[in-house]
C-alpha cells in the first residue's frame, strides 16, 4: 500500500523563494539607504511649518480703514524665507500671498531678520512710488503712514519649501477694507526694468517706437519715461484693456508745455488711449475709439465712441488745471454712465460735444448721447497708445505727446473719490 503524498516539497520550495525575495528585498532597502546618503533628495524631509493667519485693520485718512495680512509662525522645523539674508537658517521657503482674483505675489522679504518662530509678520502693498500693483512686502514692522488697498475678498498665504518643492503651509484670511479689485493693467512705461502688468502680475508686452529714456525722476523717485515728441508705447490688445462699463484711466503726468488749445491742432498730444483715427485734425475724421485721453493745451479731453450709435463723443474740462513743467496727476472715472475727470484729486467741471473737433466752450454740460449717459463702446482689435494717437495714416500725423508720463494704471471699474486722494498724496496711480 502507498503512502500519501505530503506537501513538503512545495513547502520547501516556497520558503526558498520567500528567502531569495526577503534578500532582495533587504539588498534593495540597503542600496536605497546608501543612495540617499550620497543624493540627499532620496532621504530629504520636507520642512514642516504651523501657523496662523490674521487681519490688521489700520486706520486710513478721511476716516477709512484698511486691512492687511498678518502670519504668524508657531511652531515646526528651522526655516528662513527666500530674500531673507541675515538669520538664514535652516530650510529656505519662499513665502506667497494669493490674491482673492487668483494672482500669485511674492512679498518681497529683504527686511526680515533672525528665526521667525513667535513673531508676528505683516503682508501689504508696497507703498513707494517705485512699486506697481504686483509689488507686495513681508515685514516683522507693521507698516505706517498712508497704505495702497489690498483687493476685498479671500487671501491665501502659502509657505513652499525650496528644497523638496512641496507645500510647507497653507492658512487664508478675508480682507474686508480694501479695494474691489487691483488694476487691470498698470506700471511704468520704462525700456529698462520697469514693466506694464496685467491683472494677474504678468508682464505685458511693449512695443517702443522711437526713443525713450526712463528713470526714477518723478514724484517720490516714481519712474518716470520722457517722450520726445517722435515717441510711443504700442500695447497689444487684450480682453483687460476694453471696457464698455465703469473704468477709470489714473496717470501722472509731466508736459513740457501747455499752450492754449486751437482747432488748428496746437497743444493737442495723447496721453493714452485705445482706438484709431484715419485723418487727424480733419473735421471729417473717422474715429473708432473706446476711450482715449489727451492734453488739449492746459486742459483734459476724454473722447469715446458711444455703444449705442456709434456716433463719436467728447468731453472737455472747462478750466484749465494742467501745468507745465510740473506733475499732474489725473484720474477720469466711468461709474453708471456718469463720466468724471480729476486733476490732482479734483473734481473738474466738464463740456460735451459730439464732434471730432473739441469745442472746450460748447456750454453743454451734459453728454448729446440717446440716453445722455457715457456708454461705451468696445472697439475690436485696437492696441493701447501711449504718447502717440493710433492713425491708420500712419505715423507723423499722430499728436505725439511730449514729456514725462509716470505710473499709469487701467482698472475695470470706477476708483472712488478716496481712493483718487489716496493716490495722489501717496505718489501712486
Amino acid at each position: 500500500m502507498r503512502e500519501p503524498k505530503t506537501n513538503s516539497g512545495v513547502s520547501e520550495m516556497a520558503a526558498e523563494i520567500l528567502i531569495i525575495i526577503l534578500v532582495i528585498l533587504i539588498a534593495a532597502i540597503a542600496y536605497a539607504a546608501f543612495s540617499g546618503a550620497l543624493n540627499p533628495l532620496f532621504t530629504k524631509k520636507s520642512v514642516y511649518v504651523a501657523g496662523s493667519a490674521k487681519i490688521d485693520t489700520l486706520p486710513q485718512p478721511g476716516g477709512i480703514s484698511d486691512d492687511i495680512l498678518t502670519y504668524l509662525p508657531e511652531a515646526g522645523d528651522a526655516f528662513y524665507l527666500t530674500g531673507q539674508t541675515i538669520g538664514a537658517n535652516g530650510t529656505q521657503v519662499t513665502f506667497k500671498a494669493i490674491s482673492p482674483s487668483g494672482q500669485t505675489l511674492i512679498p518681497d522679504a529683504s527686511s526680515i531678520r533672525g528665526p521667525l518662530y513667535g513673531k508676528t509678520l505683516y503682508i501689504y502693498p508696497n507703498g513707494s512710488p517705485a512699486a506697481t500693483q504686483c509689488n507686495y512686502i513681508v515685514s516683522q514692522t507693521q507698516p505706517t503712514g498712508l497704505l495702497r488697498p489690498m483687493a476685498i475678498g479671500t487671501w491665501t498665504i502659502q509657505m513652499i519649501d525650496e528644497n523638496v518643492h512641496v507645500l510647507a503651509n497653507s492658512v487664508s484670511e478675508t480682507v474686508k477694507n480694501g479695494g474691489t479689485s487691483l488694476p487691470v493693467a498698470g506700471g511704468f512705461l520704462n525700456t529698462g526694468t520697469g514693466k506694464f502688468y496685467d491683472v494677474n502680475c504678468n508682464p505685458i508686452t511693449e512695443n517702443i517706437n522711437g526713443n525713450l529714456f526712463s528713470s526714477p525722476i518723478g514724484p517720490g523717485n516714481m519712474s518716470a519715461t520722457y517722450f520726445n515728441g517722435q515717441s510711443s508705447v504700442t500695447i497689444p490688445d487684450s480682453t483687460g484693456l476694453a471696457f464698455t462699463g465703469d473704468m477709470s484711466l489714473s496717470m501722472w503726468f509731466d508736459p513740457t508745455q501747455a499752450i492754449p488749445y486751437s482747432s488748428s491742432g496746437n497743444g493737442w498730444e495723447q496721453l493714452i488711449g485705445k482706438g484709431q483715427t484715419t485723418s487727424p485734425g480733419s473735421s471729417s475724421t473717422n474715429e473708432n475709439d473706446n476711450y482715449q485721453i489727451f492734453q488739449l493745451g492746459n486742459q483734459i479731453l476724454f473722447e469715446w465712441n458711444d455703444a449705442t450709435n456709434g456716433q463719436h463723443y467728447q468731453a472737455i474740462t472747462t478750466t484749465a488745471p494742467i501745468q507745465a513743467n510740473a506733475w499732474n496727476y489725473i484720474t477720469a472715472t466711468v461709474s453708471g454712465g456718469h463720466l468724471t475727470i480729476y486733476d490732482n484729486g479734483v473734481a473738474q467741471p466738464l463740456n460735451y460735444d459730439n464732434s471730432n473737433v473739441p469745442d472746450p466752450e460748447s456750454g453743454v454740460t451734459t453728454p448729446q448721447t440717446p440716453n445722455g449717459l457715457v456708454n461705451i463702446a468696445n472697439n475690436n482689435n485696437f492696441p493701447v497708445n501711449i504718447g502717440e494717437q493710433n492713425s491708420a495714416s500712419g505715423p507723423g500725423d499722430a499728436f505725439y505727446y511730449t514729456g514725462l508720463i509716470g505710473s499709469t494704471a487701467l482698472y475695470n471699474r470706477a476708483l472712488t473719490p478716496q481712493e483718487i486722494a489716496n493716490n495722489y498724496a501717496g505718489d501712486s496711480a
